[in-house]
């Protein structure tokens, strides 16, 4: 369960779902420096307690953000470095939205970034469109890649409303000002028959609920993420916007990663290594049928511990499937 850093109550701050007064101090250090997070018992969840909705957020995804955000810890990033360390890593949310993805499909995705998912998306459906605040990484997407993106907010995109088969937001909700809003807007651009996809970071991720890693509590908040969702916060956020459907959980980092974090309370040096197959750091002349053996027991075991924590709802990320709510 959510551990408060305090039980101090929150002074004038409300929860933006139910508007109690009930909110508890999670953290007052930031992966960057201080800054305080709040928690709602009653909603399930986070909150920003400064920051939220008060600055110009095309001009920070525009510029500061990958300076201080990227796939290797505590440095920024350039475009094609960021490509690089996720595009290999979008599988698991390709198989689970197959069904939805084929020859006449127009699928829109808000907050593309650089285009690694989008990437994926574009040869398997009629159209993809990627929509992103950072206008450098959609056009990396478009000029480097290829792909259909812009660079703007989602309303500034010239895209018919009521157009795509399929609008995904991959870790992106976590960022907007007013989520209720945003998933709102996102569903103006489904058909009446398709279907919203939403992944967020699981305000119950396993780093912070499982185990003792003092460390990843600051890694883990920052400033540049508004909320935190349990799943009682997502479906509420949801069905405020109008949109049913069911939350499912994903975990994305590996078994060795977790252990990493357990045994140095740091993290790895690269996302590649926490993302890709769980590996043993094995020396260069062990015989390959033994690295081929323990390869092959290390990914057995961490498809094992992801479908545990899938079980339990204890995994680092919630999705979210589904449609427009039907009248009664």
């Amino acid at each position: 369960m959510i551990q408060p850093a305090s039980l101090t109550q929150a002074r004038a701050d409300a929860c933006y779902l139910c508007g109690s007064d009930d909110l508890v101090v999670l953290t007052t250090q930031l992966r960057h420096g201080p800054g305080e997070v709040l928690y709602c018992r009653h909603c399930d969840r986070g909150m920003l307690a400064s920051g939220a909705g008060d600055g110009d957020l095309q001009a920070y995804y525009d510029g500061e953000y990958r300076r201080e955000y990227g796939p290797t810890p505590g440095q920024g990033t350039d475009y094609q470095a960021l490509f690089d360390a996720h595009v290999g890593y979008q599988q698991q949310r390709l198989d689970f939205l197959a069904p939805y993805l084929h020859e006449a499909a127009q699928v829109l995705e808000v907050g593309c970034s650089t285009g690694h998912l989008l990437h994926h998306l574009a040869p398997r459906v009629d159209r993809a469109v990627g929509v992103d605040l950072d206008s450098g990484a959609a056009a990396f997407a478009r000029d480097r890649l290829g792909l259909e993106a812009h660079g703007c907010a989602l309303d500034a995109a010239g895209l018919a409303e009521a157009s795509f088969d399929l609008v995904i937001t991959v870790q992106t909700l976590e960022h907007v000002d007013d989520p209720v809003a945003a998933c709102a807007a996102f569903a103006r651009y489904l058909k009446p028959d398709g279907r919203l996809f939403i992944e967020v970071p699981n305000l119950h991720d396993p780093l912070l609920t499982l185990y003792d890693v003092p460390r990843y509590r600051s890694f883990y908040y920052h400033r540049a993420h508004l909320w935190y969702f349990g799943e009682a916060a997502l479906a509420a956020v949801l069905a405020r916007a109008g949109l049913e459907g069911s939350v499912s959980y994903a975990q994305d980092y590996n078994l060795l990663n977790h252990l990493h974090w357990v045994l140095r309370d740091t993290p790895q040096a690269s996302a590649h290594s926490g993302l890709g197959p769980a590996r043993l750091p094995l020396r260069d002349d062990v015989d390959a049928p033994l690295a081929a053996a323990l390869a092959a027991l290390m990914d057995d075991t961490d498809r094992r511990y992801k479908a545990i924590l899938a079980a339990h709802k204890a995994t680092e990320n919630l999705c979210f499937l589904g449609t427009l709510r039907r009248p009664d």
